[in-house]
């Protein structure tokens, strides 16, 4: 087996055994990142730091030991992160230490929508995001979310509709709400599923935002 990283990304290619069925990648032991017939794959979603990959063979449900191990050492990067960076090459920066489009700086965002939240610690029992982010820079702020359905999509842009003076908008990729009063637009792209954007700037008027939202780089 053969392990490398490059950059962000860890590679792992090993050579097949006969009369498998399907092989498993394991990282640090216990985190099945591959689970399929290919030799070769890669694995977007190791944290920065040090890591250790194994191979096991599955042949009629029967799971063979472990190959040898292999080490890496992988650069800063998103993790868990990485699908929802990955959707959006040229608007998010690919890793944690760079910038984006209009410079902007992005972090993790870990809390959830409002109709996720209940009251103490007891929650609503709604799960609607898979990851959240928040960026900004000098003069433009952005905020996205990948949701966990079509359904959680739905229920986050019936809230965006429900915000006083909400105004229903179309613009370059879809559909969406502008909140003039906080300059920010709420959108759906129609050209990825399952995403919310935010885009919007400080005393920003609806021509402006309406020109963010339409500048926004998601080709």
């Amino acid at each position: 087996m053969s392990v490398s990283a490059n950059g962000v990304v860890v590679k792992i290619a090993w050579t097949g055994v006969d009369g498998s069925d399907s092989y498993e990648v394991v990282r640090d032991g216990s985190a099945v990142v591959y689970s399929g017939s290919d030799t070769a794959v890669s694995d977007k979603t190791a944290t920065e730091g040090k890591h250790n990959y194994v191979v096991r063979a599955i042949s009629d449900g029967v799971t063979s030991a472990p190959s040898s191990s292999g080490d890496v050492t992988v650069g800063p990067n998103w993790g868990d992160y990485a699908p929802l960076v990955a959707l959006f090459p040229q608007l998010l920066p690919q890793t944690p230490d760079t910038t984006g489009w209009n410079d902007i700086s992005c972090s993790w965002l870990l809390s959830g929508f409002d109709d996720e939240m209940g009251p103490a610690d007891q929650g609503s029992g709604k799960v609607y995001a898979r990851a959240r982010m928040a960026c900004a820079g000098q003069s433009t702020m952005l905020a996205l979310a990948w949701l966990v359905s079509k359904d959680a999509t739905d229920s986050v842009f019936a809230a965006a509709s429900r915000k006083p003076g909400a105004q229903a908008i179309r613009w370059r990729f879809g559909t969406g709400y502008l909140d003039e009063r906080n300059g920010v637009a709420y959108l759906r792209p129609d050209t990825v599923e399952n995403v919310w954007l935010a885009v919007g700037a400080q005393g920003a008027k609806k021509d402006q935002i309406l020109a963010l939202a339409n500048q926004l780089p998601l080709e």
